[in-house]
């Protein structure tokens, strides 16, 4: 495991979610206990697929752009050092206009050994 490294040198991996979005494990799921994160950047036009999680709770840590997330139907404008939570079972997805960026780290706290496999099966199929 490497202890330190540039955020930009990160592996990068694949979600169909929607266009213009690429995806980075800054934690590889199943490498550190409970929980996994990864960098998120999105270019508008652009949305990135409503989903929920029955498993896990997610973080989401805003390091530059601008953007609307919105969790249960409430919408927020979000930009640099927005924190926003969403909790297990919540409907969540992410808006932005034409000529928006957004740049976030999320991080996911499992419930159980059991969602962390669930989600580690549901990605290598």
């Amino acid at each position: 495991m490497k202890y330190a490294e540039h955020i930009d040198q990160l592996r990068y991996y694949e979600q169909d979610s929607g266009p213009n979005i690429t995806y980075q494990f800054v934690v590889s799921p199943g490498t550190m206990g409970l929980m996994s994160a990864g960098r998120v950047r999105l270019s508008g036009p652009t949305t990135k697929a409503r989903d929920r999680h029955a498993g896990w709770d997610q973080v989401y840590i805003v390091l530059c752009g601008q953007g609307t997330i919105v969790v249960a139907e409430q919408r927020h404008r979000v930009g640099p050092g927005y924190v926003v939570r969403i909790p297990r079972n919540t409907w969540h997805h992410v808006e932005l206009n034409a000529g928006d960026t957004l740049d976030y780290i999320y991080v996911n706290a499992f419930q159980s050994e059991q969602a962390l496999a669930e989600l580690i099966g549901a990605s290598s199929r």
